[in-house]
């Protein structure tokens, strides 16, 4: 059989690579502990395995459907969704949750050529209010909505 040089190829190498590297790290500085008593390890373990598992099966997916060749890689696209997660890092503690989440949606946005208006100011309302409720209400998260 024969891989090419598929997304799934490069995803599952990706994958691999980070979930090996993540659990080598947790288990040299972090105890697992219990299912019971759970140490610092444990929770980065169990996501390293995941990403591990998740590697292997993009692995054998492309073992055996390969799919079309990588294309090129748009710049833009990689520069605006990069530059708006470490935009919602940066603002999340200065400009509030509800600015840095709609920041972070207008810049994935804008890495379309096709922006809409309408469409962008839904997706920003939906993810303000989802994450508002699930991380301030609904885990009692201290965050602050707006500036402070």
């Amino acid at each position: 059989m024969n891989i090419r040089n598929s997304s799934d190829l490069l995803t599952a190498l990706l994958f691999l690579a980070i979930g090996f590297a993540a659990l080598l790290y947790s288990s040299v500085y972090y105890s697992l502990g219990t299912p019971a008593r759970m140490g610092a390890g444990f929770y980065p373990t169990l996501i390293s395995v995941g990403l591990i598992v998740m590697g292997f099966i993009l692995l054998l997916q492309a073992w055996f459907d390969p799919d079309e060749a990588v294309g090129r890689v748009d710049p833009r696209i990689v520069l605006f969704v990069l530059a708006g997660t470490f935009l919602f890092g940066f603002l999340i503690d200065r400009a509030g949750l509800l600015i840095a989440a709609a920041v972070l949606v207008i810049a994935a946005r804008l890495a379309d050529r096709e922006v809409k208006l309408g469409e962008t100011i839904l997706l920003a309302a939906i993810l303000m209010a989802t994450t508002t409720a699930l991380f301030r209400y609904g885990l009692g998260m201290p965050l602050h909505l707006l500036p402070v």
